[in-house]
């Protein structure tokens, strides 16, 4: 059987995967004297000439990007109606398979991969890329777990109603449980996007499970949208609660709930503590051992004297609830027949009884907010939608008007932002880090953050803000906010701190800030950065803006700035076979940060053996030319340039 031969250098051996687009063939590259993947697409898919200028951008988009966790890209080309990626080989199996296998996978070995794709994830993210179909089919993992993302830019421009019905199930089926919900609406896609379905993935890691399954894709997408997701604990209570923490953050429905970055989800990885057992797990332990507390975890027989000392103790107190509870009885009789007119109303709509959900929509939010005070519900945005509508007006409701909910439910809400995209986000009733987050993903500039007690205002959620919601204002402008403080007290200020962003602040003023706002330094660890200069803190845990005891600790990772550029070599073979004339020099010429030197320079013929050599470097981008220098027939004293290539010797990879 004839070997199929793509670019003169591309020998396609044997098929190893195909999908709804593509289908993937080990191969080898005769040039480079090495193995590759080669993904060539469908034919069905080489008749949209959109999509193929789309796949063509985007994929050598993707071949820019250079990270241990993705799948290099070498080349993207096109014979005849053949269209094709070249890639890295990667000797290991889909995650997919390894969930299929071995799931529930041990926690520690589930973050350390979720770990290494968020890696990836930032990479591209950083190079203006956002995957949008992470799933475990696009995650290679080799030996030692080292986990490897591919894909990337591709699956997006598929346009799943120009494929057949079998096609079409393929394609959305195999993504469709991974889908944020904005993906599953058809609205803007961003890089949290890619965060939610890492997310899916840890979950799927975790328990074995997707959290959202159904007959069919709208089913699942319907789920995604509007259904609680069940925490993972519930299906594996060896879960730690900082890990479940992790997922239930990264699938928050609303996209400005998730983490900010693949980074910050990074960070909340790395500050697992896998000895911290979930809620759910302790619990499960309570009722194992008769809701009394595990024995391992009991306090040491007391002494006779602390005995004595506790009983003296216990007798005082007694004394002391004996006479408040005298003048809790007299304070009462004041109050009785108030006590009474409430509990009346109340008994429509308390206790663990159901009642019937009240009508919301066309209420203003902030409104709903006091209003569903009385019911003990609590309002939540969700999405907020360009709309005639007045900006804060409920457009919908979940669950809806007459539904039977209990008390301390959440109720959310979609609201209206105006009439255009360019108008003032609301920010009441966000909390200070989701409405400045809000701002930025909106273009606006957060200007000044000032706090006021509040009675209605649940601490640390916006009261108002200037602009109004739904104000035209351009893009780059400030928006000043009111942050509650809470009811006002006569006693001590609440022990409670708004953490500062310390992000790109050195190390010393970063220490300076924190301890100035009666917080403190925790862990401190190092990490190499590209972004971020040496001695610079790259994140924090607790984030900018979040809430925190007085004294708590501030975990800080510091950059040591770039690893260390390390030494690299790449093998080159020079096959004279094609030469045009007999006779002829042979100069290979290396430019690795500095001038050109010659590598290479010998007299070769048409019948001489190829010629390996290897070259050394340390560039991402060194230069490397071979041509060759005619001196005999018509072609005396001509040169001819065979390869112009761009060498990165950091990953070894030649384009």
């Amino acid at each position: 059987m004839a070997v199929r031969i793509l670019a003169g250098r591309y020998e396609l051996n044997e098929r190893i995967g195909e999908g709804g687009m593509a289908v993937v063939f080990r191969s080898r590259d005769r040039l480079l004297d090495r193995n590759v993947a080669i993904k060539i697409l469908r034919p069905e898919y080489t008749k949209d000439l959109m999509f193929i200028e789309s796949f063509r951008r985007e994929s050598q988009l993707a071949a820019s990007i250079v990270d241990p966790n993705i799948v290099n890209v070498y080349d993207v080309g096109k014979e005849g109606n053949i269209y094709y990626i070249v890639m890295e080989l990667v000797e290991g199996e889909p995650l997919s398979e390894i969930i299929k296998r071995e799931a529930p996978l041990d926690p520690r070995r589930a973050a350390n991969i979720t770990r290494q794709i968020a890696s990836a994830l930032s990479t591209a993210h950083k190079h203006q890329l956002i995957h949008r179909d992470v799933k475990p089919h696009n995650v290679l993992v080799s030996e030692g777990d080292v986990a490897k993302i591919s894909d990337f830019g591709i699956a997006i421009k598929a346009r799943p109603e120009d494929a057949d019905s079998t096609e079409k199930k393929e394609s959305v089926m195999g993504s469709i449980h991974y889908f944020s919900p904005e993906q599953a609406r058809g609205a803007y896609v961003d890089e949290r996007s890619d965060i939610y379905s890492l997310g899916i993935v840890l979950y799927e890691m975790l328990t074995g499970k997707v959290p959202f399954d159904g007959e069919t894709a709208v089913d699942v997408a319907l789920k995604h949208m509007n259904e609680p997701m069940v925490p993972p604990s519930r299906l594996n209570p060896d879960i730690p609660q900082d890990l479940e923490d992790i997922v239930m953050k990264a699938t928050a429905k609303l996209q400005t709930s998730r983490y900010a970055s693949a980074d910050d989800m990074i960070t909340a990885l790395n500050l697992v503590k896998f000895s911290r057992p979930s809620d759910y797990s302790v619990e499960l332990a309570r009722e194992k051992n008769g809701n009394k507390e595990d024995k391992t975890n009991a306090e040491p027989e007391e002494t006779p004297e602390q005995k004595k000392a506790r009983i003296r103790a216990e007798k005082k107190a007694a004394k002391r609830r004996k006479l408040l509870k005298r003048l809790a009885v007299l304070a009462g009789a004041l109050v009785v027949l108030v006590g009474l007119i409430i509990g009346l109303g109340k008994l429509l709509f308390s206790g663990n009884k159901s009642f019937q959900m009240p009508y919301l929509i066309g209420m203003k939010y902030t409104d709903s907010v006091e209003y569903l005070k009385e019911f003990e519900l609590f309002p939540e945005i969700d999405l907020q939608l360009v709309s005639t509508e007045p900006a804060g007006t409920i457009l919908s409701q979940t669950p809806e008007a007459d539904t039977k909910v209990k008390r301390g439910q959440t109720v959310k809400v979609n609201v209206s932002r105006g009439s255009s995209e360019a108008s003032v986000p609301i920010l009441a009733g966000s909390t200070q880090a989701t409405a400045e987050d809000l701002l930025k993903k909106s273009g606006y500039t957060v200007g000044d953050i000032t706090g006021e007690h509040s009675d209605s205002i649940p601490k640390g959620l916006i009261i108002s803000q200037d602009p109004a919601a739904g104000t035209p204002l351009e893009k780059g402008e400030k928006v000043n906010m009111v942050v509650s403080l809470g009811p006002s007290q006569d006693g001590p200020e609440d022990s409670k701190i708004i953490v500062p962003n310390v992000t790109q602040k050195t190390l010393e003023a970063a220490k300076s800030e924190i301890e100035k706002a009666g917080l403190a330094v925790g862990t401190v660890t190092e990490q190499h950065s590209t972004t971020v200069a040496a001695g610079r803190i790259i994140s924090q845990s607790p984030s900018a803006g979040n809430h925190a005891e007085k004294g708590s600790q501030i975990a800080l990772i510091v950059s040591t700035g770039a690893p260390p550029v390390k030494e690299g070599s790449v093998d080159l073979t020079l096959d004279y076979s094609k030469a045009k004339e007999d006779s002829f020099q042979v100069t290979v010429t290396l430019q690795d940060g500095g001038a050109s030197t010659n590598v290479f320079v010998e007299q070769r013929s048409k019948t001489s053996e190829p010629d390996k050599i290897t070259l050394i470097g340390k560039s991402e981008t060194a230069k490397v030319k071979v041509f060759y220098t005619y001196t005999s027939g018509n072609a005396s004293g001509t040169i001819d340039t065979i390869y112009d290539l761009t060498v990165n010797f950091q990953t070894g990879t030649v384009q």
